[in-house]
C-alpha cells in the first residue's frame, strides 16, 4: 500500500462524520487507529476500508452509546450492535422515566413550595432485597410497578424524592448457598386491582388477592420471585 492509497485525517473525517479532534482521540485510546502514522511528522492516515467502522463509531457516539460499549462492537458482527443498541435504548427509557419523575416533582414545588413535607410518623425509606440475580429482579420490579432502575445503585425507586411516596428498593446479589427475598414490606397502590394484576402478570406469585375488611383499607399479599413477600394497599 502506498501513500496514495490512504486519506489524511482532514480528508477521513469529512467521509465519516468525525471531527479530527475526535479522531485524534479515538487513536489515542485505541479505539480507531489510523493504518499509519508518519513518524517524522505524526500525520495520521486511513484506509478507506475504514470508513465504515469510523461511521458506525459516529453514530453510536451521537446517540451517547457509551465509549466502552462502543468499543466491544466495533469490527464485530452487526448482531452485537443491535444487543447494544438494545441496552442502550432500555437506558434511555429508564432516564426518561427517572426525568419524568423529577418533571412532576417540579410542578408540585412549582405549585406547593419547596419545603420538606413533615412526616407525620417515622417510615423506612430504603430496604435491601438478597436477589439471585440483580438484573433479573430489576426487570420484574420495573414491568410489575413501573419504577425507574438505577443501575448505578442497583435500586428501583417509588415516588419522587422529597414526596411522603419515595420509597427505594435496593437489590444485592446473593452468593451460592445464601438465603434470597427473606424481607416483608408495603407498597401503595392507586389502583390495587391493577396493580396486583400487573405484577402477577410479571412473575410475581399471589399470597393473598385483594380483599376488603372493616378495619383496614383494600389490601393483597404477592410474593416476588426472590421471595419477598409484598403487601399491596389501597391509597
Amino acid at each position: 500500500m502506498n501513500g496514495e492509497d490512504l486519506l489524511n485525517i482532514g480528508a477521513f473525517a469529512s467521509a465519516t462524520g468525525l471531527t479530527i479532534p475526535a479522531l485524534r482521540h479515538y487513536d489515542e485510546i485505541g479505539l480507531l487507529r489510523p493504518a499509519r502514522v508518519d513518524p517524522g511528522s505524526g500525520y495520521r492516515r486511513y484506509r478507506r476500508d475504514q470508513i465504515d467502522e469510523a461511521r458506525l463509531v459516529c453514530g453510536l457516539r451521537a446517540i451517547g452509546v457509551p465509549i466502552d460499549e462502543v468499543r466491544a462492537v466495533v469490527g464485530r458482527p452487526g448482531g452485537h450492535v443491535r444487543s447494544a443498541l438494545d441496552v442502550h435504548r432500555d437506558r434511555l427509557v429508564a432516564q426518561l422515566r427517572e426525568v419524568s419523575q423529577r418533571i412532576v416533582a417540579v410542578d408540585e414545588f412549582i405549585e406547593k413550595g419547596t419545603a420538606m413535607p413533615v412526616p407525620q410518623s417515622p417510615r423506612p425509606v430504603q430496604i435491601r432485597i438478597p436477589v439471585a440475580d440483580v438484573t433479573a429482579a430489576a426487570a420484574f420490579y420495573t414491568a410489575a410497578f413501573d419504577v425507574v432502575f438505577n443501575e448505578a445503585i442497583s435500586s428501583v425507586q417509588f415516588g419522587t424524592y422529597r414526596s411522603d411516596r419515595f420509597f427505594l428498593i435496593t437489590f444485592e446479589e446473593a452468593g451460592p448457598g445464601q438465603p434470597r427475598g427473606g424481607v416483608r414490606f408495603g407498597l401503595l397502590a392507586d389502583d390495587l386491582e391493577a396493580a396486583h394484576s400487573r405484577a402477577v402478570a410479571a412473575g410475581a406469585v399471589e399470597v393473598a388477592p385483594p380483599a376488603e375488611y372493616a378495619w383496614k383499607p383494600r389490601t393483597s399479599t404477592l410474593r416476588d420471585p426472590d421471595g419477598a413477600v409484598i403487601d399491596l394497599t389501597q391509597g
